[in-house]
């Protein structure tokens, strides 16, 4: 099921951004609840931790008081002595139930609970009742014991708190962690996130450049569809309807040409007849003057001629481009029977032809093929100067042929290569041409190339003139 696009462009584009940063934000936010939760405990920790040595250390300080004042009161015995006693025992019991408070933190409950109960013993033991001289050495041991019950819950407090303090590193690099680990998850989520979205407005724009594309190249069979947002599928509607109307101007044109070629072709039928029989003196001797108007008459027929077959022959490719009648070809055969051809027009400028390479057999329309060669090899007749040489290559290799016409011409600037292919497309005039083109030639030869799968370029040549190379698939082999 394809899930729609949204309305428009600019919606995508938001939606696509909010998806985007959505792990990011996510990852923003369990950082930030972790770092609190961290932050909580730390702040816990540390206030347990103030108050334990706190109160452990003022415990200590409050037995070292509590027995400076017992020994007092062993030698003096007066009132005012054990007042002062009672009220620092006083404070050394409110410590101890602050301590208290944290006996299951600390595993303190049984020394604080003896150290309370020895501390009452003394104090019974200070009474006026029960104070002598001779238990002076039981107070002063029994303290001592005291001293060390204080110093090991001293001891406790600072080993639990090393304990809390590696709690909260143990807390925090296990923090660190997940959060590594939600970044190394969301990361290639938004990482993912962002070329699907990408892909999703790429798309539509992929789709209409070859839509744009194929209208440049005259491909107007093909129906333009644009899936995307409604304003780019609207866009695609729109270069749809461009197409139908440019398919049914080009059919209006094919069929004006393939009309007007064919009206011409009449007239010009008689003419050629007329000038023919005039040549031939059928109406009678002819002198030098009507001689030469004969033959301008006769050179421009045959012009006519030419250009009349190449409109039919490209209203004729446009109207049945896929009618090919295959068949075994000598390559080399074909090439010679139109060097044959072109010899007399080579030879009234001086113009040698040659032709190299191996001989070759391809599996291709004989007559296509011929059309092929025969516009190919005209236009460098047209296009070398006088005393200079037209070269015909042929080669095989990675499961083509190659066939190369070559001249000495002027060239072709690298920039109006491409576009010469087009049809009423010309190149600069041959200076000293008597012969003006159609712009048809090297149009008729892209198509026909292309029908049968294969492809056509022009290069520069060495050391100057124009190499056109027409590359076809190859079904046989060196001979």
């Amino acid at each position: 099921m394809r899930l729609p696009y949204p309305l428009s462009l600019p919606k995508l584009l938001l939606l696509g951004f909010v998806l985007v940063a959505l792990p990011a934000v996510l990852a923003l936010f369990g950082a930030y609840f972790s770092l609190a939760q961290l932050s909580q405990r730390s702040e816990s920790a540390i206030t347990r931790a103030t108050t334990i040595t706190r109160d452990s250390r003022a415990l200590s300080e409050h037995l070292t008081a509590l027995e400076r004042l017992a020994r007092q009161q062993l030698v003096l015995g007066d009132e005012a002595g054990l007042g002062t006693y009672a009220r620092q025992r006083t404070a050394f019991n409110e410590t101890a139930e602050r301590l208290q408070r944290h006996a299951d933190t600390l595993d303190l409950g049984s020394n604080l609970d003896a150290l309370r109960l020895a501390e009452k013993s003394i104090w019974q033991s200070l009474q006026p009742a029960e104070l002598s001289q001779n238990r002076g050495p039981a107070l002063l041991k029994a303290f001592a014991a005291m001293n060390d019950s204080a110093s090991l819950i001293i001891n406790q407090a600072d080993a639990r708190i090393e304990a809390d303090i590696q709690s909260l590193r143990i807390e925090a690099a296990a923090a660190r962690r997940q959060l590594l680990q939600r970044l190394w998850i969301l990361i290639p989520i938004s990482l993912l996130l962002a070329l699907g979205i990408t892909a999703l407005i790429r798309r539509p724009f992929r789709q209409i450049e070859e839509a744009m594309r194929g209208l440049g190249e005259g491909r107007f069979d093909t129906p333009i569809r644009v899936t995307g947002p409604r304003d780019m599928a609207l866009l695609g509607q729109r270069l749809d309807w461009l197409r139908t109307r440019l398919q049914a101007l080009d059919a209006q044109k094919t069929r004006l040409l393939h009309h007007v070629s064919h009206e011409l072709k009449t007239p010009l039928t008689a003419l050629h007849e007329g000038t023919a029989l005039l040549l031939d003196k059928v109406t009678g001797p002819l002198n030098t003057e009507q001689l030469e108007v004969v033959q301008i008459l006769a050179s421009n027929c045959q012009r006519l001629r030419k250009l009349i077959e190449n409109l039919l022959d490209y209203s004729g490719l446009r109207f049945a481009p896929g009618d090919l009648r295959r068949e075994q070809i000598a390559l080399t055969e074909l090439i010679a029977l139109l060097i044959a051809d072109h010899k007399l027009a080579a030879a009234a400028r001086n113009i040698r032809i040659a032709c190299e390479g191996d001989a070759l057999n391809l599996q291709a329309d004989r007559e296509n093929l011929r059309v092929i060669l025969d516009n190919l090899l005209s236009n460098a007749l047209k296009y070398a100067p006088p005393g200079s040489s037209v070269l015909i290559r042929s080669s095989a290799g990675a499961g083509q042929i190659c066939i190369e016409v070559c001249d000495e011409g002027p060239g072709i600037p690298l920039e109006l290569a491409p576009g010469m292919f087009e049809a009423f497309v010309q190149g600069p005039a041959p200076q000293g041409s008597p012969v003006k083109g159609s712009g048809l030639g090297l149009s008729i030869v892209h198509e026909l190339v292309a029908l049968h799968g294969g492809e056509v370029s022009l290069h520069p040549n060495s050391p100057q003139g124009t190499r056109a190379c027409v590359r076809l698939p190859l079904t046989g082999s060196p001979a």
